[in-house]
């Protein structure tokens, strides 16, 4: 089955913050751009392969560990939603 993804609100807020922090802290936007071409390709791996990811208590809710973030993403109805991104040093409920 084809999956369409997309990306939710909340997950490009989470998104520029992390792009935000990184060309504060760097000083550059070199790493940022690394970051999503990288992140947007793990998106691409989701699609393609949607129950990669460890499932979580919600239904239909999954987590890819990937490098230092972690990705949540829900499928449903053949398609499948990036809920949030946050890297695994935040303090996320």
């Amino acid at each position: 089955m084809a999956y369409r993804l997309i990306v939710s609100r909340a997950a490009y807020i989470t998104i520029d913050k992390i792009v935000d922090f990184n060309n504060t802290r760097n000083q550059s936007n070199k790493y940022s751009r690394k970051f999503l071409l990288s992140l947007f390709k793990q998106f691409r791996v989701i699609q393609k392969f949607p129950f990669i990811g460890i499932q979580t208590d919600h239904e239909n809710t999954y987590l890819l560990i990937w490098n230092s973030f972690y990705i949540y993403y829900l499928i449903n109805d053949g398609l499948i939603q990036i809920l949030s991104v946050h890297h695994q040093k935040e303090n996320v409920r």
